[in-house]
């Protein structure tokens, strides 16, 4: 016997999440038992939840931008380093 689960979901996530599962040949109500299975046989979330990080900005993307100026910040004036291998 079937059991209902009501869940509190902002309409843009609802509306957005149904198409990803749709393409994925799913809809909501599969794929949360698909959900809820899957952390019975884990004995977890199926997932690793985890703070989200500032996004991995590369190389190529800070110096889209980057043009052609550079500053050197002012050094303390102390002795240079690797001067005691003289």
């Amino acid at each position: 016997m079937a059991s209902i689960v009501n869940v509190r979901v902002d309409e843009k996530t609802k509306r957005e999440v149904e198409i990803l599962f749709g393409k994925l040949g799913l809809n909501t109500s599969i794929a949360v038992n698909m959900f809820f299975k899957q952390a019975l046989m884990e004995e977890a979330l199926p997932f690793r939840p985890r703070i989200a990080r500032k996004k991995h900005v590369t190389l190529k993307e800070r110096l889209k931008d980057f043009d052609g100026s550079f500053v050197a910040e002012d050094w303390d004036g102390g002795e240079p380093v690797g001067r005691e291998l003289i």
